[in-house]
This record gives structure tokens, sequence and C-alpha cells, in this order.
């Protein structure tokens, strides 16, 4: 083997190297469905405070967020099948964007279990109000780190939404209307980012 041989060989390495670094991310389908989901289930919750809907109170809270609940652990398993099989798993923006929403997922479960538990234990029916703030805070925090692992720059104007929403609901999280602005927020800083990574995903194994 040549010197020259050795050459071609390494930049076709780095070559597919640098493919793999720029892969496009596959998160698509999650951000859009958590921006539906979130955005459509506040709405309700807001129904329900309004009066628009009527199920006898606490009752309807508890079949809105269980329902929720069964959707999301649905949806989930559903789109980590479909992203199975999809060209550039192995991509180092794509692990990072799985790591970092994984531990994103965490921290909301932990956010809202505690504020579950001071509802049930203070008698504080306000409690789950603390929670949208602090999961737009967070989702800005993960957009930002994604779009810096994936060079995907222009998630950064959806990282300062979401952080602005976070800011502006926290200082009003008890006011009714709370809800639909964290509805539109999820929507905003979700789904219609989900909406353009799925465009450019890949469509299977070539």
């Amino acid at each position: 083997m040549t010197r020259d041989d050795i050459a071609s060989d390494l930049a076709y390495v780095r070559a597919v190297a640098e493919e793999g670094r720029h892969a496009p991310l596959l998160g698509g389908s999650h951000f859009l469905f958590w921006g539906v989901l979130n955005a459509l289930t506040y709405l309700l919750h807001w129904s329900v405070l309004e009066g628009h809907i009527s199920l006898g109170g606490g009752v309807a809270f508890a079949f809105l967020w269980t329902g929720y609940g069964v959707i999301a652990a649905i949806g989930m398993i559903t789109l980590r099948g479909r992203n199975a099989d999809k060209p550039g798993t192995a991509a180092i923006g794509v692990r990072a964007e799985r790591a970092i929403w994984a531990g994103v997922s965490i921290a909301i479960v932990i956010i809202a279990l505690g504020c579950i538990t001071r509802m049930a234990l203070e008698s504080d029916p306000l409690a789950p109000n603390n929670i949208m703030a602090p999961v737009l805070a967070l989702f800005g925090a993960a957009l930002s780190a994604t779009a810096m692992m994936a060079r995907e720059r222009w998630l950064n104007l959806f990282a300062l939404i979401a952080y602005a929403a976070a800011l502006f609901v926290g200082a009003f999280a008890n006011a009714s209307w709370a809800y639909p602005v964290a509805a539109a927020a999820n929507f905003i800083v979700l789904a219609i980012p989900g909406f353009i990574l799925l465009r450019r995903e890949p469509a299977a194994i070539v």
C-alpha cells in the first residue's frame, strides 16, 4: 500500500465521520408528539378549570391526567419502534439528542411527582400549577444543548421562546389562563421544530 493509498483511505474515513456528525436528528416525531399532546392536555385542563367541561371537579383532572399518562406511554413505545431502524441512530448528534431529552424526561417526572406529593400532603390544589414553568425551562435548556451538539443553531430560537414562556408562566402560574399560554408555548417550542426535523429525517435504511 502506497502513501497515496493510505492518504486516500484516511480521507474516506474522515468524510464518513464528518457525514455522521452532521446526520439529521431523529427526534422530530417525539417533539411533534409531545408538543401536540402537551398542548391539548393543557387546554383541556384549562377547560375544566373554567367550567367548560364538567365531570365532577377533581375526578375530571384525574381522568385527564391518567389519560395523558396512558397516551404518553403508548406514544413512546410506538415512536421508539418507528425510529429503531432509521439510519443515523449512531451519529453523535442523534446520540446526544437522545441522552439530553432522556435526562429532561426524568427531571420532568421528578418535578411532577414532587408537586403531586405536595398537593396530597398539604391539601394544596394549586401545587400542580408549579409544573409548567420548570418544564418549559428544561425544554429551553435541552433545545440549546441539542442545537450545540448537533450544530442545528436554528433550535436556539425555540430555546429562547421556551425560556421566555417559562418566565411568564412561572410569574402567573396560578392564573387559569397560564394553561392556554403553556399550551401555546409547548406547541411552538416542540411541535413546530418537531415538524421541521421530521421532514428532514431519512426515510429508511438504504
